[in-house]
């Protein structure tokens, strides 16, 4: 599977771009940053843009989807079943664990609430990627300060669902927060404190401490 990110949007958003190499069939993660460069690079690629993946519905992450529908009336937009938001068109809704194919390639979607109840990951085990939207970053987590997050539901999101992929999974965050744009999971747990805790009772901690410092 390819990958290529763009950087904008509300606050160091990232938007990626992937597609199947054999039939350039593609598929947008997070519609959170001008569409032009994106379009443009679509075109000049020769890419068929199919799907539209949503890692969570807050506003900064799907700021220009309606922009998206605008121009492909057709396209496949995903979301997980749980999401609030009210979609003035139709919404594809999956659960945990189901599958989303993008010409040869396979996504799966897992979902991980904490950050929002919606918030989704796609991990393409394959090429040991997924994309964490706003629930894992470089070097830490994402906040549970808004309404629909959970501390709790974060944490066993993190622990129980992602940190156990293999190590050498990359992490494709929904923001530009770190020293670096992409971090294996690996790495990540030997960098941060947010990923080596032992107890929920931990980890609060250390969310709690993180809170305080800003």
């Amino acid at each position: 599977m390819k990958i290529k990110s763009f950087q904008g949007g509300f606050d160091k958003n990232f938007c990626y771009l992937l597609w199947c190499d054999e039939t350039k069939f593609a598929a947008i993660v997070d519609p959170s940053v001008n569409i032009t460069p994106v379009i443009e690079f679509i075109e000049r690629s020769n890419l068929i843009l199919s799907k539209i993946l949503i890692t969570h519905t807050h506003h900064d992450h799907i700021l220009y989807l309606n922009e998206y529908i605008h121009l492909f009336p057709n396209i496949d937009v995903i979301c997980h079943e749980s999401h609030i938001k009210k979609f003035e068109h139709y919404i594809t809704k999956i659960t945990d664990y189901e599958i989303i194919t993008l010409g040869q390639e396979i996504l799966i979607a897992i979902h991980t609430p904490g950050h929002y109840i919606d918030s989704i990951c796609f991990w393409n085990k394959k090429d040991n990627c997924i994309f964490t939207g706003d629930t894992i970053f470089v070097g830490r987590t994402g906040r549970t300060v808004s309404n629909n997050s959970d501390i709790e539901d974060l944490y066993n999101s993190v622990y129980q669902k992602i940190l156990p992929l293999p190590s050498k999974t990359t992490i494709y965050p929904g923001h530009n927060y770190g020293f670096s744009k992409t971090i294996t999971i690996n790495e990540n747990i030997a960098l941060s404190e947010f990923f080596s805790c032992k107890t929920f009772k931990e980890f609060k901690l250390v969310m709690h401490k993180f809170e305080a410092s800003r």
